[in-house]
């Protein structure tokens, strides 16, 4: 092997690995799947969704259905949407256009994945600590490195402290920074307040991140896209993206999911109902603090009650996001929304942590 692959591998094998537990037979709240969302139900729509398309075909006739299905869902223009395989695709892509040498703006903690990707194409990361108190922006020290950055990358809602920033802030960035690229990850939007995405034709620095991974109840499929604004759109889709870069039955599974919106609408009523009642009974207990969230998980400072709750877990066979020693915030852990049955659960179990 060459010696400047040795270095490269080298290099790269330093950078943190994206954790995927692996445990069978557990309940997962860890990954902020929608485990509401009925599994028969997606089960019957991906069967009838299999015998609908050829495979022996490129989906192109798909892939113009589910920008049109998409456009409708969202009331924007279909030219200012992009498919991936999953939002992590376009991430990769956009970091290639970033370039190494470059440097990037975001905010800690958040999706650790973005982070390591930045690592990985030799783009230069500089992060602004949120707020223990609130999870609010510093917005201060965010623009001083922003400032000399050529890129902004904002999870919002946060992962995984389930804060959506306040929107007045984004738009005050957007307009405070044309010319470097937003990049305003919006998984979770679903779970939460507003949504940038009407404002990508005004704004052509802004780029929006969307999946249907979370509240559509389709991590399995792989498929996400992106929107901005129209130039930017057909330029990354025609030059930049892979052709048939999704495959046909995630987007034909998609195209009957947007297509029946009742049940994936019902499914985030729920979870959001969830969030707000264990929001509140976990609040009660002491020596731990719940952050407020606008995404379909919750973010727990556990201090001193950290390796209990864990261990407590791990004996009902639950698994959630350990994350470990946070700065400035100390020992936490991300809960995914799952069902009632499984938020009574919780609730006991954390309850009866001394």
């Amino acid at each position: 092997m060459t010696d400047w692959l040795v270095r490269e591998i080298k290099k790269i094998s330093m950078i943190e690995k994206y954790a995927i537990p692996s445990r069978n037979n557990y309940s997962k709240l860890d990954a902020n799947e929608n485990l509401v969302l009925d599994k028969d139900i997606l089960t019957k729509i991906s069967i009838d969704s299999l015998k609908k398309i050829d495979l022996r075909k490129y989906p192109i006739e798909l892939s113009e259905e589910v920008y049109k299905k998409i456009s409708s869902y969202l009331m924007v223009s279909k030219k200012s949407l992009v498919l991936g395989s999953g939002s992590d695709q376009i991430i990769e892509l956009l970091l290639t256009i970033i370039g190494k040498g470059r440097r990037l703006t975001s905010i800690y903690p958040t999706f650790s994945y973005f982070k390591t990707r930045c690592q990985l194409h030799k783009v230069g990361f500089s992060e602004i600590l949120l707020s223990t108190v609130d999870n609010s922006i510093n917005m201060e020290k965010f623009m001083e490195k922003a400032r000399n950055s050529h890129a902004i990358y904002l999870c919002s809602p946060n992962n995984p402290t389930g804060n959506q920033f306040d929107k007045s802030q984004v738009l005050d960035i957007l307009n405070s920074l044309e010319n470097s690229l937003v990049i305003i990850d919006e998984a979770y939007v679903e779970f939460a307040k507003y949504s940038l995405t009407k404002y990508v034709q005004e704004y052509s620095n802004l780029v929006i991140l969307r999946t249907f991974s979370k509240a559509m109840g389709l991590a399995g499929a792989r498929i996400g896209y992106m929107i901005a604004n129209e130039e930017l759109a057909d330029l990354f889709k025609n030059k930049i993206q892979l052709p048939y870069a999704v495959n046909s039955i995630s987007i034909a599974i998609a195209i009957s999911v947007l297509a029946n919106p009742k049940k994936m609408e019902k499914s985030i009523s729920l979870i959001k109902d969830e969030r707000e009642r264990l929001y509140r009974n976990l609040s009660k207990i002491k020596k731990i603090k719940v952050y407020k969230s606008d995404a379909n998980f919750l973010f727990i400072k556990c201090n001193e009650k950290y390796k209990g709750i864990l261990e407590a877990l791990e004996d009902s066979k639950i698994i959630v996001k350990a994350l470990g020693n946070i700065r400035n915030y100390g020992n936490c852990i991300r809960l995914t929304i799952g069902t009632k049955r499984m938020n009574d659960k919780i609730l006991s179990i954390f309850n009866n942590i001394q």
